[in-house]
């Protein structure tokens, strides 16, 4: 298909919308928001039929998120946050207090798109990580030479390294004799020297030699592939905090729900308050007790940080490391070149003759 100059392909379109239509609903839930709330009780500009409109489109636009998770817990017998915020909004509705539900569906559905933009960028340093590894290989066979997929290589094949070249597989060196940058597995800044029988590893530079070099590890076992996968599974362990959240959020909103019950019902019978009365303070409490706070904190901080870090080459085998580094009072590192590049920079310039430093 032949694209004009700052055309996108329709799939690409597709898939940015999958991917951020959580921040359009945000958008649209704020936009509506603030229209109905300036134009209605600030300034009183709109009509009553404009204001009540706004306020739907922001109610469904922020709450079609929640809606859709709580949907899915509904249908396997269980209410967790999604359901209480939703609830929470339509108490707020109910008692004319329409500002304040739309405002938490939209820092809901808010919370909801920062931590998908959080994975998407988790994803994408994976992503970085695994394109250090070259997808194809030459290797020698039975005196011929040909270009294979890394995935088809086996243990004791013979790969032939051009310089200059990334190094498809972990392997000890055979034949021929360069210097690699290995910075990006082992944080090596200066070229290592290798020879005859020592070891090298995919997703490495090779330098100004060529090499022979025989499979030790299958693609799917290296270490490029090992950390690869060590991101992975940080990305999806939960932090400790997040856990408890997790395994809070139900009986709390159980409880929540319970409560607002109590504070509609019982008030109404034994104390022969109004109704309305009841209702309005049932949902102030159901708003009240809302945690969305809890919802917007932990997921979305804890998967940016993986992803920050892994674009920096740190890599946390989970989110409970993560919160760790909150505690810590030492660290240890290995050797000079880990914290420096080891190569020496100008700093500052002394003319020792009547020249400037300009002219130097």
């Amino acid at each position: 298909q032949t694209l004009s100059p700052g055309e996108r392909p329709a799939w690409r379109t597709i898939g940015f919308w999958k991917e951020n239509y959580e921040f359009v609903l945000a958008g649209i839930t704020l936009a509506a928001l603030l229209a109905g709330w300036i134009g209605g009780e600030v300034t009183g500009a709109l009509p009553p039929w404009s204001v009540t409109t706004l306020a739907v489109i922001a109610f469904v636009a922020g709450g079609y998120s929640g809606f859709v998770g709580a949907w899915e817990q509904a249908k396997e017998g269980k209410f967790d946050i999604d359901f209480l915020m939703l609830a929470a909004a339509l108490g707020a509705a109910l008692i004319n207090e329409w500002v304040e539900g739309a405002l938490l569906l939209f820092l809901f559905t808010l919370s909801g798109a920062l931590e998908t933009y959080a994975m998407g960028r988790t994803r994408k340093a994976i992503e970085s990580l695994g394109k250090l590894r070259p997808a194809t290989a030459l290797v020698r066979r039975d005196g011929s030479e040909a270009i294979l997929p890394v995935e088809e290589l086996v243990i004791g094949d013979v790969v032939l390294v051009k310089p200059g070249d990334r190094l498809p597989v972990d392997g000890v060196v055979i034949g021929g004799n360069s210097s690699i940058d290995q910075s990006a597995i082992t944080g090596e800044s200066l070229p290592v020297s290798k020879h005859l029988g020592d070891q090298v590893f995919a997703g490495t530079i090779n330098g100004g030699g060529a090499l022979e070099v025989e499979v030790t590890k299958l693609a799917s076992e290296t270490t490029l592939s090992r950390i690869i996968t060590l991101v992975q599974d940080a990305r999806e362990d939960a932090t400790p905090t997040q856990q408890f959240i997790d395994r809070f959020s139900q009986p709390y909103t159980y409880a929540v729900i319970g409560a607002t019950l109590l504070a509609m019902i019982l008030p109404y019978f034994f104390l022969n308050e109004p109704f309305s009365t009841t209702l309005y303070r049932a949902m102030t409490l159901l708003v009240v007790a809302s945690p969305c706070a809890l919802v917007i904190s932990t997921p979305a901080s804890a998967l940016s940080a993986i992803a920050a870090a892994a674009r920096q080459g740190v890599l946390f085998k989970g989110g409970a490391y993560l919160e760790l580094m909150g505690k810590t009072d030492i660290i240890a590192f290995d050797k000079t070149g880990t914290l420096t590049p080891g190569r020496p920079v100008v700093t500052n310039i002394h003319p020792l003759t009547n020249h400037s430093v300009e002219n130097l």
